[in-house]
């Protein structure tokens, strides 16, 4: 034996690294029939099955690739326990779950949601560095089953560009007070989504106050049942602003705009003695039709943060 081959660090054949027992290979992933042997780290190795990996991604064909400058059986090939292949870009713990994912249980087997949230996040991650769209896709699905705050939601989103959680994350946030965010979930979605957010609120806070002092304007057209329409459209101001626009401004439990439709579509809400029934029918329809401009404002920051999501890839 050389010198390089006894001393106690890494020993490599050109830019592979030799294993020389510094290696412990992987209880769950070493599979007797396994047809190549891999590492991440300077630590774990194991033994998978080359067909099962390469079939997933056309980048993940390239990346274990082997030249073929030495026979299928000579243990000094690339890949083997020897000279196991190194995969760049993760860790043995990411790589861990992704094997999982690929040799699967049912997700059930692992305890809590904390560790399926990270074992999901990994493989995330990894299916979008190895181009996996079948991973990808069963991450999502699996983290669409776990309760995840709407700033992890806004965090996740943003790293692997789903942008279907986007707007009920926004949803979500618009419908609380952007005061109960603590600083952890500020930095996970970003400042620059977080400023965004901001100027919803505000803008929303505007069209809040506007709605409460200014009704939908009373149908110049009325029934013909209704035999006093003045009176109709005299008392209509004062009796939106009493049982609407009070609560939009409440200070310390305000409405929120989406809840007009169901508040008006309650009987006793736009009742008053000198609105005719006719009148009350016809704006609570007229009402239940409106669509308030919060769903404008949602949509609009939705759309906004999703292209910026869009720049960081």
């Amino acid at each position: 034996m050389n010198d390089s081959e006894s001393s106690t660090g890494p020993q490599r054949n050109g830019d592979v690294v030799k294993n020389t027992g510094q290696f412990i290979q992987h209880i769950a992933y070493w599979y007797s029939d396994g047809s190549i042997v891999v590492r991440v780290d300077d630590q774990t190795i194991y033994k998978i099955h080359l067909s099962m990996l390469t079939k997933l991604s056309k980048v993940m064909e390239e990346i274990l690739t082997i030249p073929d400058n030495k026979q299928a059986d000579d243990p000094n090939r690339e890949g083997t326990s020897l000279y196991p292949l190194f995969i760049p870009g993760t860790t043995s713990q990411e790589f861990n779950d992704f094997l999982f994912w690929l040799y699967r249980t049912e997700w059930e087997s692992l305890g809590d949601d904390v560790e399926k949230e990270r074992m999901c996040t990994h493989l995330l991650k990894l299916a979008d560095m190895w181009e996996i769209a079948a991973a990808k896709k069963y991450a999502i699905h699996a983290l669409d089953m776990l309760y995840l705050p709407p700033s992890r939601r806004l965090e996740l989103a943003g790293r692997f560009a789903i942008p279907d959680w986007v707007r009920p994350a926004v949803r979500r946030i618009l419908d609380g007070k952007l005061s109960e965010l603590k600083d952890h979930d500020i930095c996970a979605m970003g400042w620059k989504v977080y400023s965004m957010l901001v100027n919803a609120t505000e803008m929303l806070g505007q069209e809040t106050r506007r709605t409460a002092l200014i009704p939908p304007g009373m149908i110049k057209d009325p029934s013909i049942q209704c035999t006093d329409h003045a009176s109709c459209q005299s008392v209509w101001p004062k009796l939106w602003f009493d049982r609407i626009g009070r609560d939009l401004l409440h200070p310390k439990t305000p409405m929120k705009l989406g809840g007009i439709v169901t508040k008006v579509l309650q009987d006793a809400t736009l009742t008053h003695p000198k609105l005719s029934e006719c009148c009350r029918l016809d704006m609570v329809l007229h009402c239940s039709r409106i669509i308030f401009a919060d769903e404008d404002i949602v949509t609009q920051v939705s759309n906004a943060i999703i292209q910026f999501h869009a720049t960081l890839a």
